[in-house]
């Protein structure tokens, strides 16, 4: 490592380093002399680290197997078989640091530990959590791969677990938003945010830069979205297009005829690539300072039609998925309103119709256990005075004769409260239950048998 002091720049300090993994010359810039020397001391002692861990894996030596393959031959044999480019390319980068370090390795040989220790010099290196385990899952799924096609006989790492990254779900941009950053967004990224809210395409590459005006019916209104490739059975899907688009669809069409250009997103008459400038050019004139992307257009698209009542088999189909998982576990964002109409969908418990409710079931359930036996059910025994069994039986004859069930509730309630409240009050005397018997003969006479 080498700190020296360099004049007439804005950081006047540069520290020069070298990847023990690539052999590759790093170079950083310091304001001020303590940050660097700072800096310098941690990649000292990280230096240290990573040679001796470089060491320990190349005195390994490999016992005996049923295959000779490295692992970055194995890596390489696996990334033949990954059909989507840019797939492939995202792996290929992923993969390098591997390979730096376990490369010349039998495959066979490499344990859990090992891919453990660099975990932990990845993060220590400031490399993110889920960089890290990105990588370790496309190690992981490359020896699965290798068990299927006999490469390896078996795979040294089937138990290796790492800690999965915090999950960031960024919430889509509402209605309002998006009206905001149309209304100051560069032509291009107004189709961007139309067609984006308005068929939930993937914003990228893969899908809506794809997006030819050829593709565009207007008359059937129809839009023949490109699929990305992702396992997907057709090139393209219907995709309908809003009524309140179609509008705006033809005075752009016009436009690109008129200067040749067959893309539907385009700049200055070329197709993009990236509109990343133009997007943060456009939430900084909007006054929008929280993170929104342009695929979370996509987003608000599933989470807007699900909430106001569209068929989530249909929203997935347009999207471009085959099944729905995708579309409930990652792409709907409940919105706060939403959460409170769920929280208050229930009876709660001091509310007055679930009260009410609870008083209809408990009556309902005592008459008809009453009902259906003249000693009554288990639950109708529970009620009943256990201290007189004339009194009970004489109330279950005379009130199931025409009375509803509230009344016949209601006189057998009368019949037992008085009988436990003459009993409470004389336990010897039979004056209060002669009164108890006279009030249900009478019921009895008035109602019939």
């Amino acid at each position: 490592m080498a700190l020296r002091y360099v004049e007439y720049k804005r950081r006047q300090w540069v520290l020069r380093f070298r990847d023990p993994w690539s052999g590759k010359q790093r170079v950083r810039s310091f304001f001020a002399e303590a940050e660097a020397k700072a800096f310098e001391a941690i990649q000292a002692e990280l230096y240290a680290r990573e040679r001796e861990l470089i060491r320990r894996a190349r005195r390994r030596t490999s016992s005996a197997s049923a295959t000779r393959a490295t692992v970055a031959e194995l890596l390489g044999r696996y990334m033949e078989t990954l059909e989507n480019p840019t797939t492939r390319s995202t792996t290929a980068q992923h993969i390098e640091p591997l390979t730096a370090i376990f490369g010349h390795r039998r495959a066979h040989c490499l344990t859990c530990d090992d891919v453990l220790a660099w975990c932990e010099v990845q993060r220590q290196r400031g490399v993110g959590q889920s960089t890290v385990h990105r990588r370790v899952s496309i190690l992981r799924t490359a020896y699965s791969w290798a068990v299927r096609m006999r490469v390896l006989t078996g795979n040294p790492l089937m138990a290796l677990r790492i800690a999965k990254p915090a999950t960031r779900r960024i919430t889509p941009p509402s209605t309002k938003e998006a009206r905001l950053l149309y209304e100051v967004a560069a032509p291009h990224i107004r189709r961007v945010i139309v067609l984006g809210m308005a068929t939930g395409a993937r914003i990228g590459p893969s899908e809506l830069f794809r997006l030819k005006w050829s593709d565009v019916d207007i008359e059937t209104g129809i839009i023949r979205m490109p699929n990305a490739h992702k396992g997907a059975l057709d090139e393209a899907r219907d995709v309908p297009i809003r009524d309140d688009v179609l509008a705006l669809l033809r005075g752009w069409q016009g436009e690109d005829t008129r200067i040749g250009c067959e893309y539907v997103i385009a700049y200055k008459g070329r197709p993009v690539r990236s509109i990343s400038s133009g997007w943060h050019n456009a939430l900084k004139r909007a006054g929008i300072t929280r993170r929104i992307r342009p695929y979370d257009l996509r987003h608000a698209f599933a989470s807007l039609a699900l909430m106001h009542g569209a068929d989530i088999k249909s929203v997935a189909e347009t999207m471009g998925h085959r099944g729905i998982t995708m579309l409930l576990t990652v792409y709907q964002h409940t919105r706060f309103d939403q959460r409170r109409r769920a929280v208050n969908a229930a009876p709660g418990l001091f509310s007055s119709s679930g009260a009410k409710k609870d008083r209809k079931k408990r009556i309902s359930g005592s008459g008809g256990g009453a009902a259906n036996s003249p000693t009554g059910s288990a639950s109708y025994r529970r009620t009943t005075a256990p201290h007189d069994t004339d009194i009970s039986c004489g109330v279950s004859a005379c009130v199931y004769g025409s009375q509803s069930d509230r009344e016949r509730v209601n006189a057998y309630q009368d019949g037992c409260g008085g009988a436990r409240e003459g009993q409470s009050k004389n336990e010897g005397s039979t004056r209060q239950r002669n009164q108890v018997r006279t009030l249900q003969q009478d019921a009895c006479q008035r109602d019939g048998p």
